[in-house]
């Protein structure tokens, strides 16, 4: 039985070699994609590892993100004794191997009736048996002959796929005839697994491919998410505390991998109040233990915080964007997923409303009719909880626009809540109208791959040009300012502050710390900076933060003297009496 089930996983191990491989084709160029958020993460890492501190870069308390994804990079550098920068790259590439081989786990022990054909149920069709086949594969390439006809001399072929070796115009009869006979052969081929088609689906995934080539706590958080999934599936299995117990811990460390894991405990407490299988006595002691153990890790990490700094989780900002263009945001995020156009933005708010209602209207459903303690379920309520609880603390809190990494999370677990269903579908027609609807099933699920694939195709080719976009790529590594910052180290004299635009930056070129321009929006720490009397000011003239005091406001108020210059940034020297 474990042989089998092993087994029945080696297409999972294969496609999360696939997964980790990309990874390695996208990192190639000049390494892990580096914004200031990873730069966070890897100082204090390394604080963590050499002075068993929770220190940043710039020796402040780490508040704004929680512990133990610098933890974890700590742990990997103290073994490895590699800094999380260099070892970023293969710190995602084996993360995303993982969570592919995860989901296709998941989805060999959840979803059930998973193929949607083999050899075995096609021979029971007459017309798949003896030489009638013949007739059947003859029908079928005079179909594509006369579509080649009707094709020819009229497709242009977009000039990001010139790489196969296509003109831009393809005039050939015969060069359509084997372009749809081979589309339709790799459709057979694939088709006969669900899961093969879903895991394709997650390693091109233009969100997750942006995820896992930046050294981001998302990487991580995803995987606990999938671990999760799992172990709260043993859970219902048995119903035990003992599984629950697993289920809670790994919901407690998600916690403190990044805050929004407090949907995992959502997820957690709304499927146990909805399991039918439990009495209420019961199920009010295991919400209470399962509640209990996973926010034991985030509450130490909130007082942590409170004791270091007066603030639980750092400095917040009221949310400026109402909550109908945040739902807004969310459906144009799942669009780019669905790979449509950006024409169907305008119906991106009744888009992303129809999944969100589409969704908790299927959950009460087998809530009332007793199905709740099923597998799928997780996926769904994880999916519902996760993307209401951004689109209304967005509402509520102000921080980066809903885009695809901050709803990442929530993309393996929607992919599969819409798709799970379609093999259960096709088994219950009877008619052989369900191999017709396999079919073009499949077609779709082709195309939408394909869609997805030119946009990794067309990054990969950008980024193999210049990098992965952030700190590490040509812009940094061949500024000529950062070559100046490098070489004049010794410019600054003991004791005066260095404030700057990007302190992130000026940390990771050249090791030394540097304070933070204040938010115009914290009148307090601008009256603090305008008071100070001396100090260095390092600018980037590339950057552009409207949210910071600007170099405009700045003069203003100081009087600055230019001791320094490059041909993207300054730097400047206040001695006021």
């Amino acid at each position: 039985m474990n042989a089998k089930r092993y087994l029945n996983n080696l297409d999972s191990l294969i496609a999360a070699c696939i997964g980790f491989y990309v990874i390695h084709l996208f990192t190639s160029y000049s390494g892990v994609g580096i914004s200031p958020d990873s730069i966070m993460y890897a100082s204090t890492a390394t604080n963590m590892q050499a002075h068993g501190s929770l220190l940043t870069f710039n020796k402040h308390p780490l508040t704004f993100f929680p512990v133990f994804y610098p933890f974890f990079l700590g742990i990997i550098q103290f073994i490895s004794r590699v800094d999380p920068v260099k070892a970023g790259a293969l710190i995602d590439a084996f993360l995303f191997g993982g969570v592919v081989f995860t989901s296709g786990w998941i989805i060999s022990q959840f979803i059930t009736n998973s193929k949607i054909w083999t050899w075995a149920r096609l021979q029971k069709i007459s017309i798949f048996r003896g030489r009638r086949v013949l007739f059947l594969v003859a029908g079928i390439l005079l179909v594509n002959l006369l579509a080649a006809f009707k094709l020819t001399y009229k497709v242009v072929i977009p000039d990001d796929l010139l790489w196969l070796g296509l003109k831009t115009t393809i005039g050939s009869t015969l060069c359509w005839f084997l372009i749809i006979t081979i589309i339709e052969v790799v459709a057979f081929a694939v088709s006969s697994s669900y899961k093969r088609i879903i895991l394709a689906a997650i390693i091109l995934s233009p969100g997750l491919l942006e995820v896992y080539t930046y050294l981001w706590s998302e990487t991580l958080f995803i995987f606990e998410i999938l671990l999760f999934i799992i172990a709260y599936r043993r859970y219902q299995l048995s119903h035990t505390l003992k599984t629950l117990l697993v289920a809670g811990v790994i919901t407690a460390i998600a916690c403190i991998t990044r805050y929004v894991g407090i949907t995992i405990i959502g997820t957690g407490g709304l499927l146990l109040l909805l399991d039918d299988q439990l009495p209420w006595k019961k199920k009010i002691g295991h919400i209470l233990f399962y509640g209990a153990i996973s926010s034991c890790l985030l509450a130490a990490n909130l007082i942590l915080n409170s004791t270091a700094t007066g603030l639980s989780t750092g400095t917040r900002e009221p949310s400026i964007t109402p909550f109908s263009e945040n739902l807004y945001y969310i459906g144009t995020v799942i669009c780019d997923w669905g790979a449509l156009s950006n024409k169907v933005y305008p119906y991106a708010i009744p888009i992303a409303a129809f999944i969100f209602l589409a969704l908790i209207v299927v959950l009460l459903w087998k809530a009332f009719k007793g199905k709740i303690d099923r597998a799928e379920n997780i996926v769904i309520a994880f999916a519902i909880v996760y993307g209401l609880f951004i689109l209304i603390w967005a509402s509520i809190q102000r921080f980066e626009r809903i885009n695809s990494r901050l709803l990442a999370p929530m993309f393996i677990v929607l992919l599969i809540a819409c798709t799970s269903w379609v093999p259960d579908v096709l088994k219950l027609v009877k008619s052989k109208l369900k191999y017709f609807l396999a079919g073009l099933t499949v077609v779709l699920m082709l195309a939408f791959e394909f869609a997805t694939y030119q946009v990794d195709w067309q990054r990969y080719d950008d980024e193999g040009d210049y990098g992965v976009p952030g700190y590490s790529d040509d812009d940094w590594n061949k500024s000529e300012f950062v070559v100046y910052l490098k070489q004049h180290k010794k410019l600054y004299k003991p004791g005066v502050p260095i404030y700057t635009d990007a302190d992130e930056a000026v940390y990771l070129f050249t090791g030394m710390s540097s304070t933070l321009v204040p938010h115009k929006f914290f009148k307090a720490d601008v009256q603090k900076f305008y008071a100070v009397k001396r100090f260095y000011l390092i600018w980037f003239n590339t950057l552009s933060n409207p949210e910071i005091l600007s170099l405009q406001d700045i003069m203003k108020n100081k009087k600055l003297v230019k001791i320094g210059t490059a041909k993207e940034g300054e730097i400047y020297y206040c001695d006021e009496p």
